[in-house]
């Protein structure tokens, strides 16, 4: 996300624009309750949800797990569905703004699907994108 930046020093006051990774904002403050987070995952209504696939990438639903919680991408719910590992995550920006994701890792895929809900839907390409950014690190 391109956001701008001033910055004074003893010489003058520099105004410019840079990007910054969505994932900087992420507050540590994003743990959700499971029942909230189901509760929340229903009021948002479903032409908020975007879906995304991440390409290339095959990790166990464990790893992606433990590589998003340093960011504050929480796990909230992990579950086998049909065979495929199923994480529940929650993401509070430093605003006050929640995110919540799902994420699917079928076996023996190098494919992981990520869906991602929440009330500003602007902010979904950011998020997928910073996702991206913190498994392939």
């Amino acid at each position: 996300m391109c956001r701008k930046v001033a910055m004074k020093n003893n010489i003058d006051v520099m105004y410019f624009a840079c990007l910054v990774p969505a994932h900087v904002f992420f507050g540590e403050d994003g743990m959700m309750d499971k029942r909230v987070f189901l509760a929340t995952w229903k009021e948002i209504p479903a032409q908020n949800e975007m879906q995304f696939t991440i390409a290339n990438l095959a990790m166990t639903a464990d790893a992606i797990s433990t590589k998003l919680q340093k960011e504050n991408v929480f796990t909230i719910a992990k579950r086998n569905v049909e065979g495929q590992d199923m994480l529940y995550l929650s993401i509070k920006f430093i605003n006050g703004l929640w995110a919540l994701l799902e994420i699917k890792v079928a076996p023996g895929s190098s494919n992981i699907t990520l869906a991602i809900k929440c009330r500003t839907c602007e902010i979904a390409p950011d998020i997928s994108n910073s996702v991206e950014a913190i498994l392939r690190a």
